[in-house]
């Protein structure tokens, strides 16, 4: 199967190196010379194999949140503008009450209006 490289001449394998492409002046004759022996300034720190690693979730669920983002303020724009031409603003519906809350408020609502409460004055408690 697969067996270790033999010394000797069998194409220089055991004597390349990518460090010795770094000093080499036609470094650019090498396959994959930009990637394996990166050469000045701008590659030092960066990772230059990015496009070939998998993308993470938490990449992934950032970009949606600025897509969702970008997504409100263009309806946020449109309704400003729809409003500013004359028009409706557009009912979203995006609320965060629930049916319990609504009971609560609609009853609440009624205990005011009931004629036989007393009104005490602002900041009097039950």
């Amino acid at each position: 199967m697969y067996h270790p490289t033999r010394g000797g001449v069998r194409g220089g394998q055991d004597q390349f190196s990518w460090d010795a492409v770094k000093d080499d002046k036609f470094r650019e004759n090498y396959l994959g010379h930009s990637l394996m022996a990166p050469v000045g300034r701008w590659q030092q720190g960066k990772d230059l194999t990015w496009y070939a690693k998998e993308k993470k979730d938490d990449e992934e669920a950032a970009r949606r949140a600025a897509r969702e983002e970008i997504q409100r303020i263009k309806d946020a724009e449109a309704d400003a503008l729809a409003v500013a031409l004359g028009g409706k603003k557009r009912n979203t519906g995006s609320g965060n009450v629930t049916q319990q809350d609504l009971k609560n408020a609609i009853k609440l609502d009624d205990e005011d209006q009931d004629p036989t409460l007393e009104e005490k004055g602002l900041g009097y408690g039950r």
